[in-house]
């Protein structure tokens, strides 16, 4: 007997944010894929940033991963560092 899989659509993430400002996000549990990959049983961080209508005004209501700040941690701790880095970096230049 073959048992089926469930898979949740996305692992569980954080984000630091400030105001209406990008998220800068890291994953509180492992990546789990269907098929594996590199990424599977890693943790990652990156920036999700606001786009179309809103974006400049602060209410935007669409939001997308730019895939260039994506990155796999092997520990939760270094996906959340980066993640806080990044932050910190972004904050620094809003001033």
């Amino acid at each position: 007997m073959i048992e089926r899989l469930v898979f949740p659509e996305t692992a569980r993430w954080r984000y630091f944010q400030t105001g209406a400002g990008p998220m800068f996000f890291w994953n509180t549990e492992p990546i789990r894929t269907r098929y594996g990959g590199a990424a599977d049983g890693k943790y990652d961080s990156g920036v999700v940033v606001p786009y179309g209508p809103g974006s400049k005004s602060g209410t935007a209501s669409r939001w997308k991963v730019d895939p260039e700040s994506v990155f796999a941690h092997v520990l939760r701790r270094d996906a959340k560092a980066r993640a806080l880095r990044l932050f910190n970096e972004w904050k620094e230049t809003q001033q």
